[in-house]
Parts: structure tokens; sequence; C-alpha cells
């Protein structure tokens, strides 16, 4: 019998969820089955994992759904003691015990989670959020608010290569790293931009640069990885004025501010 029919079948149903959670090139698979799932070449293994209710909504608070699994699933791991700087994916797919058809009922991503004794509580939100434009578009301004690194028509276009700074670290305290490179750069220089590093598990990771004082950079949170003797890789950040981005990265064609805009107001009530 087809996926259809069991889904509108009053007794000949038995459904079950099988749960998708994906960073990078690690995948954990889960079904609410008392047994393995196996679909293709893909064995879902039994976790007492539920989900809320799927709502369609243009609220974005109303479309969030609820994954609830226990706290000791191997994929709490990704974000404890600290959350991962990659998007988490999610899909939750629909079958019948006994027949071979699946169905994907809802997809998106992580944006939350939440830790009790026993359970780990995952908001997550649709995939169509992310096209969803945040924050406000581009303005007239004197600064330039394009993101540093960013590549495209109308972007930064600095390449991220040319400035990499490879570096070794030599102590580490929580948010605090300390590397020899790290002082071949003016103090503050490395201030804005951020850090990436391969974790053990061999997904990329990143930070972002708080503040740069020799060789001593504070980090936005810290890491697991975050050891002695960890390669990294470090890259300046930007003050997002006009000088900076001629002296230091010679980028003036890309600038995205407004460089000769006026810095008086003509509407401050001043007649002359």
């Amino acid at each position: 019998m087809g996926f259809d029919l069991l889904e509108r079948s009053r007794y000949a149903g038995r459904p079950i969820g099988l749960l998708r959670l994906s960073r990078g090139n690690l995948l954990e698979l889960y079904t609410t089955a008392d047994r393995e799932v196996t679909v293709g070449a893909d064995t879902y293994l039994p976790l007492a994992v539920t989900r809320s209710a799927i709502r369609d909504s243009v609220e974005r608070q109303k479309s969030v759904v609820t994954l609830t699994l226990p706290v000791d699933a191997p994929c709490a791991a990704w974000w404890r003691p600290y959350p991962p700087s990659t998007i988490v994916g999610v899909s939750w797919l629909a079958k019948h015990w006994g027949s071979n058809e699946v169905a994907v009922e809802w997809s998106g991503r992580v944006v939350g989670p939440r830790f009790t004794d026993t359970q780990l509580i995952l908001a997550c939100e649709p995939a169509r959020t992310n096209a969803r434009a945040r924050g406000l578009p581009l303005r007239w301004q004197l600064g330039c608010p394009l993101p540093l690194y960013s590549q495209g028509v109308g972007m930064c276009n600095v390449s991220k290569a040319a400035h990499a700074l490879p570096a070794t670290l030599t102590d580490v305290a929580g948010a605090n790293i300390r590397a020899a490179a790290f002082a071949t750069l003016p103090s503050g220089r490395l201030a804005g931009g951020f850090v990436e590093w391969t974790r053990a598990d061999g997904e990329p990771e990143m930070r972002s640069i708080m503040a740069h004082d020799g060789d001593l950079i504070i980090l936005n949170y810290g890491a697991l990885d975050l050891a002695e003797d960890l390669e990294l890789t470090a890259y300046p950040g930007c003050k997002h004025n006009f000088a900076d981005c001629r002296d230091y990265f010679e980028n003036e064609p890309n600038y995205g501010g407004a460089v000769y805009q006026p810095v008086r107001t003509p509407f401050d009530g001043n007649p002359v």
C-alpha cells in the first residue's frame, strides 16, 4: 500500500518519524520506532524523540518547531558546552512501517538549544526563513556596511587568503588565546576579525575576535578544541572607514560608504 493511502487510512497506517540532523559532513539519524529503521543506505537509530506540531504562519515565532531528545543523545555534544559556529540542518521524514515510501514533512535549521536535567530541546525554524532579509538594507552613510571578505558584485571583495595569518597557540585561558604570530600585526589589527580551525571530527570551526593586544586575542566565546599547539588561522578585522579600506586593504574601489557625504545635516534648523 502506498504512503498516501496509509496516511488516509484509519486503521492500516503505522506511522513512524525519522529525524535527520546534519552539521557539515556529520550526520545523526534517529527514529521514533522501537528498533532500527533502514532507508536506502541510511540506518536510523531508535531514540525517544518527539516533535511539536507543524504550523505554517507568516510570523517567524509561530513557525518554530520544537524537537525534544534525551539529554544523553549523541548529537547533544554538538551544543555542549559550546554551540557550533556552523548551521545544524534538520529534516523530519514520515514513513509507515512495512512501506518503503518516505515523505519529507518538514525541513529547517536549529536556532537554539535548551538543556534540562533529562532533555535536550531544540528550537528549529523552517528553511524558508533563510531567504528572508534580516536587518536594515544599505543606507547612505559614511561608514562601509559591507561584510569584510564578502565576495560578489557590490560586495567587499577583499581577498581572504591574502590576509590569512597562520598561528600556533602557545596559551589558552577560556576565550583568551595567545600565539606569537598575533604579535606580528599591530595591536588592535585583528579586532573585528575571526579565527578558523579544523575540529577533531574534521568540521571547520570559527570564532570572532573581540580584542587584540600583542600576542593575545580575546574571542567571543571558547571551544573545547582550543588548546596549546592548536594550529589555526587568524584574519584581520576592518574599521569600516575609508582610511582603513584604502591604507590597509588597498580596496578603495569597493568601499561601500559614501565618502563625500556631508557631515552636517541640512535639516538641523540652521538657515545658513
